[in-house]
């Protein structure tokens, strides 16, 4: 079934391809997981209405502390099991923390179906299947990693359809107890799809690059810095803040908008419209924007969203925005939503492959404790100012730090110019 890579990889079918339909698998039930959570709110504080709202609000911020906690651990774990393993303990974790929500009777053991709940975005979905996608693929990895979140971004739609019959017929307990079946049984299907490496299927890597064909060593792990070498330069620390404050002021805006739209008198149908375009943006930027950062490299591609990022900073914070212009809004948040789902897999590549679960993971746990700070952030300001108009000349100021950061940090990235490629580090 493999091929070599002299060969040019004609083959009737590459491995690569069956690990890559396991991704879109993966990140189809992630979506669903992800898109869903939030309806259970409502049933289970009428259920327990002892439970504060305030105390139930800190179960998703758990999950991201719990997940940022587990990506810390996520590159030895890596190493020592494999990416078929974290993929099913993954699987395993999510449904054993739902199944703790489904006979949770108090707020304490909500938070510890939390702690087991965030195994799962931290194993799962984007972390490992940019490395995977590394690991098998030798070119157009960000453009792969695109369809594959794409693809599986179709979940969200398809889990809140389903969670939402669950909870009119069967209730909130049945629905967590169904959703913990579903997740160990599709996780089990990626495992058992999934291979660690191209040597597990007697193969090399899809599209390996000229200079490992002549050496004859395309099954090997390709050129970079190890995490510990990329931790002391310059440039890996900030495109690590980078990310961070990028993604503070990203999920900010995002939490906000909604907000700002119903506080300008909006009814709940016209700005539920609006911020829909949001997703559907978002879908079509990721089938476009991974191959047009392979294309372009990260430098250009950050440069770009960056513009577009500024544009509704300035529409929100110097204008009073008419309903077509928060469509334009709304759609451009759609296209820089591509930044913190796929743009860490090609600045990990710019320290080469040797490592780059670890980098992987270390640049999501940043965008996750960016996402986690920048909500509460931006709520600070606003109570401060009482101006949504505020906020957003606030999220200026972020996106210029941003930029300053990143292009001098990837600029300085060894191999950035060669982006995608398994070469982006000599030998």
């Amino acid at each position: 079934m493999g091929t070599k890579a002299s060969d040019g990889g004609h083959s009737m079918l590459h491995y690569a391809w069956v690990v890559l339909v396991a991704t879109v698998i993966m990140n189809f039930f992630y979506s669903i997981v992800y898109s869903s959570f939030s309806l259970y709110a409502a049933s289970i504080l009428e259920k327990y209405p002892e439970i504060s709202r305030t105390a139930y609000s800190l179960v998703p911020t758990l999950h991201s502390l719990f997940a940022t906690v587990f990506l810390l651990m996520y590159g030895k774990i890596v190493q020592k099991i494999g990416f078929r393993w974290v993929i099913l303990i993954g699987g395993v974790g999510i449904g054993l923390g739902y199944f703790i929500y489904s006979i949770a009777s108090n707020i304490v053991m909500f938070y510890i179906g939390a702690f087991f709940v965030a195994l799962f975005p931290a194993f799962c979905s984007s972390t490992t299947t940019g490395s995977l996608i590394n690991r098998w693929f030798g070119k157009l990895n960000t453009t792969l990693l695109s369809i594959s979140m794409a693809i599986g971004g179709f979940g969200g739609t398809v889990g809140s359809i389903i969670v939402g019959r669950w909870l009119n017929s069967i209730g909130y307990e049945a629905s967590f107890r169904n959703m913990a079946i579903l997740a160990v049984a599709i996780m089990v299907i990626t495992f058992l799809m999934v291979r660690n490496d191209p040597k597990d299927k007697h193969t090399t890597m899809m599209w390996a690059s000229e200079q490992q064909v002549k050496t004859g060593d395309s099954d090997t792990v390709r050129p970079g810095y190890t995490m510990h070498q990329a931790m002391k330069t310059y440039s890996f620390w900030a495109i690590v803040v980078f990310f961070f404050l990028y993604a503070a002021g990203f999920y900010a805006a995002y939490a906000n908008v909604s907000l700002y739209m119903a506080d300008l008198g909006w009814s709940p149908d016209v700005y539920g419209a609006i911020f829909g375009v949001v997703s559907s943006a978002n879908v079509i930027a990721m089938f476009l924007g991974g191959y047009a950062t392979d294309k372009m490299g990260p430098r250009l591609t950050i440069f770009v969203l960056c513009v577009l990022y500024a544009i509704i900073c300035f529409v929100l914070g110097f204008t009073t925005p008419s309903v077509p212009m928060m469509y334009g809004v709304c759609a451009l948040l759609g296209v820089c939503w591509l930044f913190c789902k796929v743009l860490h897999t090609p600045l990990a590549l710019c320290f080469g492959s040797r490592d780059s679960a670890s980098i992987i993971a270390i640049l999501t746990a940043a965008i996750t404790i960016g996402a986690s700070v920048g909500i509460p952030a931006a709520n600070i300001v606003y109570d401060l100012t009482g101006s949504y108009a505020a906020l957003f000349k606030a999220l200026l100021v972020v996106l210029v730090i941003c930029v300053i950061l990143a292009f001098t940090g990837v600029k300085m990235a060894p191999g950035y110019d060669k982006i995608g490629g398994p070469d982006a580090i000599e030998k």
